[in-house]
Order: structure tokens, then C-alpha cells, then sequence
């Protein structure tokens, strides 16, 4: 049973995390605020974002955008270490003025659907991106606490200038690592759900939409993805009903019905059974923490 956390930013700005080991096979199916940098020293495993599916390895860098749902799965061995910093991007707006162009840039990013998010860095990238990582912790780690905020800040914009110089503007990176026709299979199954979740349907309506057998795209998707159809439509549909839930205009009927739970009880059965508490309860928690960082301000 996967429990729910509420971690408050810090400074209001950022989480930040310096290579993290896992020893054990990890997946995810999640969202959360803020816009994320997610970087991997080592370990391999499978990537779901935007309807597409993608290898990673060794010097992968992820972009994601806030409450942007996305699908991980990583095995071990061998182990999985990464980078991670999270920035809340309402808390950088006062400072956009002084970085205009870039500001500018990272709105586009934001607004806009990116041609890709996920990105094979060569070695002279890597090194200067885990150079950057290095630092940051460094400061983080020993620098007086007053001067975090403008350490995070720094490498923030530091590293938005470098990925438009160097990264997204790359030709070379665009390639995506499957090109086979499994690979396109897949992405046509996610895209599928993605329009269809809100709604029952049955395994044969996909495979019948899809011109493939109920068998075969079974098999091909638990192989690739890691999971079922039935279990990767159920997650997301939760994490949707957990971004939701943020709101307060909606009911917990109403949400079960955006999200393709058949009654509010199944919704309720099946948030605790994964997050361990009901959907009431986590809405609570997130009005609990959004006061306090309030109150902080």
C-alpha cells in the first residue's frame, strides 16, 4: 500500500534531492506541483509521458511539467540513482524581470506542448549538468541557509540557459529510442486510454479501434510497460482524481464521474486502497499544507 505524503517546499520554492540510490525495482504513477528536473546517473528502466513511451538509461534528463501525470518504472539490478529538484514556478515570478528572455522561454515551455521532454545527454552534457547537480548540493549542504534560496534560483535560470542552448535546439536528441512497430503499438494503446478513461470500455474496444488482437496487445503492453491495461488505466484514473481533488469547486461525485470511476463508493474504495487514506482525507491534508505555507508567507 503506497501512503501519501505532504512535503512542504522548501523555502516555498523547491525540493531538492542529490543522488538517491534504489538497490530494489521502483514504479510510479504520479503528478505533483512544481516543474521538475529529473536526472539519471545510472540504472534503466521504462518512461510514460505524453501517450509515449521511452527507454531510460545511464545520463537520461526528464523534464516534467506541474501535475503533468507521468508512468516510471526502473529495475534492479542495477541500481537506480538520480538528481532530482523540484521548483515551485509561482514562487519565480518576481524575479522573471531580470531574466526576461529566459522567463520568456520557459512560459513558452510551460504553456505549450514540448516536442519532447526527455532527453540522452552525451558525455560533455552530462558532465556539465552533473557538475551543476554537484555544486548546488554543496551548498546546499554547508552554505548558510540565507543563501539557498538564491542557490536554487541561480542554478534554476543557469540551467534553463543551458537547455536552450545546448539541449532543446539539439537535432540529435529528438530521436526517440524505439523506432519498431511494437513501439508505435504502444503509444497507440496510451493514447487510446487517454482519450477513453473517463469512460468504461472493455479490452476489445481497443483492440478493435486498433486493428490488433485482444491477445496479442495484452501481452505487448504488460511486456513494454510493465503492468496490465486494467492496472494502468486504474492508476491513472486515480491520479487524476488526485489532481482533483486540489480543487475545491468539486464533489467527490463529480470527480468520480470526470474520471471514470462507475460510483463515488468505488473511487473512495480503490483512493485508500492505493494512498492509503480516503479522497476526503487527502483533500484535507492539501488545505492543511497550502495554509500553512501561507501562513509561513
Amino acid at each position: 500500500m503506497q501512503i501519501v505524503t505532504f512535503r512542504r517546499w522548501i523555502n516555498n520554492l523547491y525540493l531538492f534531492n542529490y543522488k538517491h540510490t534504489y538497490t530494489a525495482s521502483i514504479e510510479h504513477f504520479h503528478a505533483h506541483d512544481g516543474l521538475e528536473l529529473l536526472y539519471i546517473h545510472e540504472g534503466s528502466g521504462t518512461f510514460v509521458i505524453n501517450d509515449s513511451v521511452f527507454q531510460v538509461r545511464p545520463r537520461t534528463l526528464i523534464l516534467i511539467k506541474p501535475f503533468q501525470i507521468h508512468y516510471m518504472r526502473m529495475e534492479s539490478p542495477p541500481d537506480y540513482t538520480r538528481s532530482i529538484l523540484k521548483i515551485k514556478v509561482s514562487s519565480i515570478g518576481p524575479y522573471a524581470s531580470s531574466f526576461p528572455y529566459l522567463s520568456s522561454f520557459l512560459t513558452q515551455l510551460l504553456d505549450n506542448k514540448m516536442s519532447r521532454q526527455l532527453f540522452y545527454l552525451t558525455d560533455e552534457q552530462a558532465a556539465y549538468l552533473e557538475n551543476q547537480f554537484s555544486e548546488m548540493n554543496d551548498i546546499l549542504s554547508n552554505a548558510p541557509e540565507m543563501m539557498h534560496r538564491e542557490a536554487v534560483l541561480l542554478f534554476f535560470y543557469q540551467f534553463f540557459s543551458y537547455f536552450q542552448r545546448k539541449l532543446y535546439t539539439a537535432e540529435e536528441l529528438s530521436k526517440e529510442p524505439f523506432t519498431q512497430a511494437s513501439t508505435q503499438h504502444i503509444n497507440n494503446i496510451l493514447k487510446w486510454i487517454n482519450d477513453h478513461y473517463k469512460t468504461h470500455f472493455k479490452m476489445e474496444d481497443i483492440a478493435r479501434d486498433l486493428h490488433l488482437s485482444p491477445n496479442y496487445l495484452s501481452k505487448l503492453f504488460k511486456e513494454q510497460i510493465g503492468k496490465t491495461i486494467t492496472e494502468y488505466t486504474s492508476e491513472k484514473r486515480l491520479e487524476e482524481a488526485r489532481a482533483l481533488l486540489h480543487s475545491e469547486d468539486l464533489s467527490i461525485k463529480q470527480i468520480s464521474v470526470q474520471t471514470g470511476f462507475h460510483s463515488p463508493s468505488y473511487l473512495i474504495y480503490s483512493f485508500k486502497k492505493k494512498f492509503g487514506m480516503t479522497p476526503h482525507q487527502y483533500a484535507a491534508g492539501v488545505k492543511k499544507l497550502i495554509h500553512q505555507l501561507r501562513e509561513k508567507d
